[in-house]
């Protein structure tokens, strides 16, 4: 007996699997590289599964033409959308890194196997706590919901908001900064004191060698305050999630 497919579906498979799997290579937290290579193309295909019903009976007559502009389309389209989740879920580890910096980590960096590059430990130690709460949260289904939700506003056919695409990566950026700041606020708040006190201290005894004591005393005051920044994450980890899943589904093709 011979299986026939129709090509209309065949051909939505085709580009809700270019769309998904430019989403899964750049979103968080699927884009990790602890995630093996096999598992993101079954969730990529998973994710189109999901779609390609939906869009089966809005697709125009299919070419070959078609089906290679519309294919680079949705892989860029994809790759776009979870470039601007994971912009906005730096915001945490970006936070991070700016306590390594005030607080003398970031001296001695540490090799992260994971991204295949350097990170403070605090940053890093963010950004596993972020990924952490993520699915703890169900985060990572809002994210979905949010792609899912994407094809309302950018169907498959439609050209690439350029515009709008700039505009929400120029908010995503700053908001990453923002969040950043105001996570990491508290800790460089009392770093900052830490230091006047050590320059104030080093007026009133010349004799110490400030160099020596300062960098230890600013470690030993980060490892212990470091809690301040820790109920802040998940409010902002909220609010950072929340603000990428409007940017997705506020996107409009013309």
């Amino acid at each position: 007996m011979d299986l026939e497919v129709p090509s209309a579906t065949l051909a939505a498979l085709l580009l809700a699997s270019a769309r998904a799997t430019g989403f899964i290579a750049l979103a968080p937290p699927f884009n990790s590289n602890g995630i093996p290579a096999a598992v993101k193309g079954a969730l990529g295909l998973a994710l189109s599964l999901v779609v390609f019903p939906h869009i089966t009976g809005t697709l125009p007559a299919i070419t070959a033409g078609f089906l290679v502009v519309a294919a680079i389309t949705e892989a860029v389209i994809g790759a776009a959308l979870g470039f601007l989740v994971q912009v906005l879920f730096t915001a945490v580890q970006l936070a991070g890194d700016i306590i390594d910096v005030t607080g003398g980590f970031s001296l001695q960096p540490a090799y992260d196997p994971m991204s295949l590059s350097t990170h403070g430990v605090i940053g890093k130690l963010h950004y596993l706590l972020a990924i952490t709460l993520l699915f703890t949260s169900g985060g990572h289904l809002l994210l979905v919901r949010g792609f899912v939700t994407s094809y309302e506003g950018l169907p498959v056919g439609g050209s690439i908001p350029t515009d709008q695409l700039g505009e929400a990566m120029l908010t995503a950026f700053t908001m990453m900064f923002l969040a950043a700041l105001q996570i990491a606020g508290p800790m460089v708040a009392v770093l900052l004191l830490a230091d006047v006190a050590l320059a104030l201290l080093s007026k009133a005894a010349p004799a110490l060698n400030i160099f020596a004591i300062g960098f230890p005393v600013k470690i030993m005051i980060t490892l212990t305050l470091l809690g301040l920044t820790f109920p802040l994450l998940p409010s902002a980890l909220d609010s950072l999630m929340d603000t990428a899943v409007e940017g997705i589904t506020a996107l409009k093709s013309g």
